[in-house]
């Protein structure tokens, strides 16, 4: 299907996710006198989205559409939290940081999330579990120390504790710090006292499983 814009762009399953989508909008019952051309946008924007047979970049999508990728940005998020959906926010990290900058000076790679709710759940897991994220000018990028991607990979996995506490280890052996986890707490900047850090990391990549893809792309990212 279909010409939307200047490009083409494949929709597939339109009419099966128009029927789920509205009757889980309820449209076609007390609330359709209460929908207002806000709801609508967000409903079909969802449809768009669930209709598409990859996804694209807001950039795209406004092109299709004729709206700014602001909006589009807006409508992302709104969607997210009226019709939620799992994000599979491992796969877009993986994304993110084979795309991504790595500065060696300060040990630190700018990662760039298409999707705000993807975005925002890194953002807090990051600063909930460690505290520190960056933000570029560009409002989708973050800017992750090093550390970061391997507490987010740790907390991919389905015992993270088993995982923090072997990674806890490997820290301590290699660097001879003595804390890393205090109160809950994890130190950001543990890889300061590590003495080859692209070595250190390839290292860790028996104690992960869920999370293996994130380090592996970390590893590439930083060794390129």
């Amino acid at each position: 299907m279909a010409h939307l814009s200047e490009q083409t762009i494949s929709l597939r399953n339109v009419e099966s996710n128009v029927l789920k989508r509205f009757e889980e909008a309820g449209v076609f019952t007390r609330h359709f006198g209460s929908f207002s051309k806000s709801d609508y946008e967000i409903l079909m924007f969802t449809i768009f989205q669930d209709s598409l047979e990859k996804p694209l970049r807001d950039y795209d999508i406004s092109i299709a559409l004729g709206i700014t990728e602001s909006k589009v940005r807006s409508l992302r998020i709104k969607s997210q939290l009226l019709y939620p959906k799992k994000l599979e926010w491992t796969e877009e990290l993986v994304k993110s940081i084979k795309h991504g900058y790595y500065d060696r000076i300060q040990q630190q790679v700018t990662v760039t999330f298409e999707d705000p709710s993807v975005q925002s759940l890194m953002k807090n897991m990051i600063e909930e579990k460690c505290g520190v994220v960056w933000q570029s000018l560009n409002v989708k990028q973050l800017i992750l120390p090093v550390e970061s991607f391997l507490l987010l990979a740790a907390f991919a996995e389905k015992d993270e504790s088993a995982v923090l506490k072997s990674l806890q280890e490997a820290v301590r052996k290699e660097s001879g710090q003595k804390a890393i986890i205090e109160k809950e707490r994890i130190k950001d900047r543990f890889l300061h006292g590590v003495p080859d850090a692209a070595a250190f990391i390839a290292s860790l990549l028996s104690i992960y499983s869920t999370g293996q893809p994130i380090i592996q792309a970390l590893l590439t990212q930083i060794t390129q």
